[in-house]
C-alpha cells in the first residue's frame, strides 16, 4: 500500500469551489451535508422515468435519500454536488474501500440534471472528482455505465476513461430487463512514483 503522505492534502470539511460552465453560468460545487437532503430529494425527483429506470438506487424514494442524508462518511461514499442559486444542478460520488485488494479503487457516479447538460457540467464534474481522487490517494477510476447511453460513455471517453469491458446483461433495469454494462476505467496518477507514467 502506497504512503499516502505523498499525496496532496484536502480537507473535505472546508472543500467549496467555484466554476464557469461554457455558457457563462456560475456553480458553486462542495460536499453534500445533512441539510442538502430536501434538495437533493428535488434534484432526484425530476430524473426522468426512463433515465431513472437505468440508475443503481431508487433514487426518487424519500427516505432513501433521508437516509443518504443521515449516514453521511466521507471515507467510504463522498458525495459532490453542484449548485446554482442553491439550488442542485449535479450529483456526483466516489464510493471507496479503505482495506481490502480494492483500497486503491474508486467508483464514480455522476449525474446531471437535464436543464444543465450539453453545457459542460458533466465534464466538469468528472474532472473534480478526478481531482479529488487524486487527493484522496485513489489510483484507479471506475464507472459503470449501461451501454445504451451513450452520451454518457463520450463524456467519461473525453475525460480520460477507457473502456476496460462491456459485460452482458450484467445489470437489470427498473422494469427487470437485461441490460449491458460497460466498465470504464482512468488511472490517477499517485504523486513521486514513477512506476505510474500516466497523465494526469
Amino acid at each position: 500500500m502506497l504512503d499516502t503522505d505523498i499525496y496532496p492534502k484536502i480537507d473535505l470539511n472546508k472543500y467549496q469551489k467555484e466554476a464557469h460552465l461554457k455558457d457563462g453560468t456560475k456553480i458553486f460545487i462542495r460536499p453534500m451535508v445533512f441539510e442538502d437532503q430536501e434538495a437533493l430529494y428535488e434534484f432526484f425527483k425530476a430524473v426522468p422515468e426512463e433515465e431513472a429506470r437505468y440508475l443503481r438506487d431508487d433514487v426518487k424514494s424519500r427516505l432513501l435519500v433521508e437516509a443518504w442524508a443521515k449516514n453521511l462518511d466521507y471515507s467510504n461514499t463522498l458525495p459532490i454536488l453542484a449548485l446554482k442559486d442553491d439550488i442542485i444542478v449535479a450529483d456526483a460520488t466516489i464510493n471507496r474501500r479503505r482495506s481490502g485488494w480494492k483500497w486503491h479503487l474508486g467508483t464514480v457516479r455522476v449525474f446531471v440534471h437535464n436543464d444543465y447538460r450539453n453545457v459542460g457540467l458533466g465534464r466538469l464534474m468528472i474532472d473534480e472528482v478526478a481531482r479529488i481522487a487524486y487527493k484522496l490517494g485513489i489510483e484507479k477510476l471506475i464507472v459503470e455505465i449501461p451501454d445504451t447511453r451513450t452520451a454518457t460513455i463520450n463524456t467519461f471517453s473525453k475525460a480520460g476513461f477507457h473502456r476496460a469491458a462491456l459485460i452482458p446483461n450484467m445489470v437489470k433495469d427498473r422494469q427487470n430487463m437485461p441490460v449491458d454494462v460497460a466498465v470504464m476505467m482512468r488511472d490517477i496518477k499517485p504523486a513521486q512514483d514513477d512506476s505510474y507514467d500516466y497523465a494526469f
